[in-house]
């Protein structure tokens, strides 16, 4: 049984800030960021049971840059609620 992907608006913004910074730093960069993000998404996508669940939700690691998908699982869909830069304050979480 496969899951269903949604990602939430603000976490689709995180994603593109990201993208932008990263790019804005050196050209190229933030298509790398992009590549690193969907790889962890197929990752979720294939077992998103196996990543740590901390409180309600679950976090994945990107391989490459420090950044966490931060998502839930309801029913057979994987909603992704943000995408969090592990050098910011954790209170800033989603």
């Amino acid at each position: 049984m496969g899951f269903s992907l949604k990602i939430d608006t603000s976490a689709f913004n995180d994603l593109q800030n990201a993208i932008e910074w990263y790019e804005a730093k050196q050209l190229g960069l933030g298509k790398r960021f992009l590549v690193d993000f969907e790889s962890t998404l197929n990752r979720i996508q294939r077992n998103p049971y196996i990543f740590k669940l901390e409180n309600s939700y679950r976090n994945a690691l990107l391989d490459v840059f420090p950044y966490l998908i931060i998502y839930e699982l309801n029913s057979n869909e994987i909603i992704i609620l943000g995408v969090f830069n592990t050098h910011q304050n954790p209170t800033k979480k989603p």
